[in-house]
């Protein structure tokens, strides 16, 4: 098997950079914004990992991400697992039927996933745990809302990286061709 180092770097890079938004949701917003619920930077990336690599690549990338992901939050590895493989099959379902490239494209996904990535997370804290999460509606609905603001950012981040490290995106929905 022939290591391809562009994507290994990439890969690396792609670390570096959710270790960097991760510790900014989880100490320095909170420094600035005191009591605003932060937005999920991390989700950001980690759509951007579903819609640009291959299935494959994209579910062995979100599972290390996952367990780097578990030195930022109190969250166990099995509810974020579960809830990043759900929302993998989700986001990948709407890309299979509806696809275009590009940072509007993008935002809607985030959009998308910010509200699945809650839904799911109540829902399998109440299936898995026996203390369920706490609803915190609004809390939740602030991520939401503030969690797409930071696309277009997020993006243009990403795609620099990927132009920088020589890895191209993943440009076709990989629906079925009939």
């Amino acid at each position: 098997m022939k290591i391809r180092w562009n994507t290994l770097l990439n890969f690396l890079i792609m670390l570096a950079v959710l270790m960097t938004v991760a510790g900014f949701q989880t100490t320095f917003w909170f420094q600035v914004f005191g009591h605003v619920p932060a937005p999920m930077l991390w989700l950001n990336l980690i759509v951007y990992v579903i819609l640009y690599r291959r299935p494959s690549q994209a579910i062995t990338w979100i599972y290390a991400m996952g367990f780097v992901l578990l030195a930022f939050t109190a969250m166990p590895l099995k509810m974020m697992w579960f809830s990043l493989l759900i929302l993998f099959l989700l986001v990948y379902g709407v890309k299979s039927r509806v696809f275009w490239s590009g940072s509007g494209y993008y935002t809607i996904m985030c959009t998308f996933s910010a509200v699945a990535y809650h839904v799911l997370f109540l829902l399998i804290s109440w299936v898995l745990e026996k203390n369920m999460a706490s609803f915190e509606i609004v809390d939740r609905l602030v991520q939401i809302v503030l969690t797409p603001s930071f696309a277009f950012p997020v993006y243009w981040i990403l795609a620099k990286i990927d132009k920088l490290t020589q890895n191209e995106m993943l440009q076709e929905s990989g629906g079925l061709e009939l």
